[in-house]
């Protein structure tokens, strides 16, 4: 087993036990959804209240340890918690699902495989709106790879849709750069 499935394992088991939806996005989506650049660390949503930030935090504390000195003030600043696996050293960034984007990609999420682990993971298009919103060049070259990987069996209704609500987000360039690349 590789470093990468050891630390989802981890993570799987901890929001499995705990009941927590989560869906991985980021860089290991983009592998198990046929896209064609390397990561270094993992990225997730989890279906989270304002008010659960305390115990979503506690839940990854034996097998995580925190990036930050004062990692629940920062995970409750910023909705995100940046973790260490303990077993493999990999960086992995815990977001808090409080957006109807993260909460629609979560609860849209599969279950696929990585290697060995079978995890949650977002769906093409949720991903694909994810890199669209980030709009780094190194997401959307991610996006690009992922149209022409999916093209047959992409859902354009349900981008196109979903990116006309990021423009009330005023977002209007998300749409335009959907167009562009389907």
């Amino acid at each position: 087993m590789t470093a990468f499935e050891q630390t989802l394992l981890d993570v799987d088991r901890i929001c499995q036990e705990s009941q927590t939806p989560y869906a991985i996005i980021g860089g290991i989506a983009n592998l198990i959804h046929g896209g064609a650049r390397t990561t270094q660390d993992v990225d997730l949503t989890l279906f989270a209240e304002i008010d659960q930030l305390d115990h979503i935090y506690r839940l990854f504390e034996l097998d995580f340890m925190p990036l930050h000195e004062n990692a629940l003030a920062f995970f409750q600043r910023f909705f995100v918690l940046p973790l260490r696996h303990q077993a493999t050293q990999i960086r992995v960034d815990v977001a808090a699902g409080l957006s109807g984007l993260e909460r629609r990609a979560i609860a849209r999420s599969e279950r696929r495989n990585f290697g060995e682990v079978e995890v949650s993971v977002c769906t093409v298009e949720d991903l694909i709106l994810f890199k669209l919103f980030a709009a780094r060049e190194k997401d959307l070259l991610d996006v690009k790879s992922l149209v022409a990987s999916n093209r047959q069996s992409l859902d354009r209704n349900y981008l196109r849709d979903c990116a006309r609500e990021l423009i009330d987000l005023e977002r209007g360039d998300v749409l335009q750069k959907l167009e562009a690349l389907l």
